[in-house]
């Protein structure tokens, strides 16, 4: 929510497009330019070439596109508004695979937020560094990092899931086993204890100095970007730097937040 959010929304079904209108006309009836993470400019034409619509087909009518050709022409059409928040929407889907690598490299150069919605793992691979995971019964974890070290973390805490549920079905089990009989049940066995998995117990040791680490980047590029002067190249490159290591720092500052609050749990536990 804000002033300057701009959504672009990348549905699983096409919206519709005029068939009587000429490729070219749609996009820059949108926008006849849009800026690059640059700097720079890139024009409707331009922008229709890297999408798989060289000169001579931007001047077809629409009503003559096949299904792909139509798809591929709704996100640019998206991609055009230059919009600052993406939502996808299985956006894999009825894309063929060339054009699925042109969105995935137009994504890596993208300044804004992508929240995607996908059952596409190599997909997710590539462009996600946040994972939230539906994971039924009104459940959703988070993961930090891309859709395989969401299997790596995920795996792990689905384990300690299935095995908390076991103990408990045991549990009632045994219950109304000896509620039947007439017996006294005996004192409970303690709980397992709650304790972090390997990897998170390697974060945890390294984190802070990680941290401590991108922070003193953060200050080095800051202080060159203030050295720079009048050199828009390298200043705009710098920027792109800068970017990187805020995002990256916010990534381990989340990671460093869930440990402290896992190792704050364990303590107590203990206690």
């Amino acid at each position: 929510m804000g002033t300057t959010v701009n959504m672009g929304y990348f549905a699983q079904e096409n919206t519709y497009l005029n068939p009587d209108i000429r490729v070219i006309d749609e996009i820059k009836a949108v926008a006849e330019v849009i800026p690059t993470a640059d700097g720079g400019f890139i024009t409707a034409a331009q922008m229709l070439e890297r999408f798989l619509f060289p000169a001579a087909a931007q001047w077809t009518l629409i009503g003559k596109l096949s299904g792909g050709e139509k798809r591929r022409l709704y996100l640019l059409r998206i991609l055009m508004a230059a919009p600052n928040v993406l939502l996808l929407d299985e956006p894999t889907n009825d894309l063929d695979i060339q054009t699925l690598t042109i969105l995935e490299g137009y994504l890596d150069e993208f300044p804004g937020a992508v929240i995607a919605v996908s059952h596409d793992r190599y997909f997710l691979d590539r462009i996600t560094d946040k994972i939230f995971s539906f994971e039924g019964e009104g459940k959703i974890r988070s993961y930090v990092g891309n859709y395989s070290d969401y299997l790596e973390q995920g795996y792990a805490t689905k384990q300690a899931d299935e095995q908390a549920r076991s103990l408990a079905s045991l549990a009632k089990t045994f219950r109304t086993t000896n509620a039947s009989s007439g017996t006294e049940e005996p004192e409970r066995k303690k709980e397992r204890p709650l304790k972090m998995t390997f990897k998170e117990l390697q974060d945890y040791e390294q984190i802070e100095a990680q941290i401590a680490q991108t922070e003193e980047e953060l200050q080095k590029n800051n202080q060159l970007m203030n050295d720079m002067g009048s050199d828009f190249g390298k200043l705009t490159e710098l920027v792109e730097i800068q970017k990187a290591l805020e995002n990256k720092l916010d990534d381990m500052m989340d990671r460093w937040t869930h440990l402290n609050e896992l190792a704050e749990k364990i303590a107590h536990n203990k206690g």
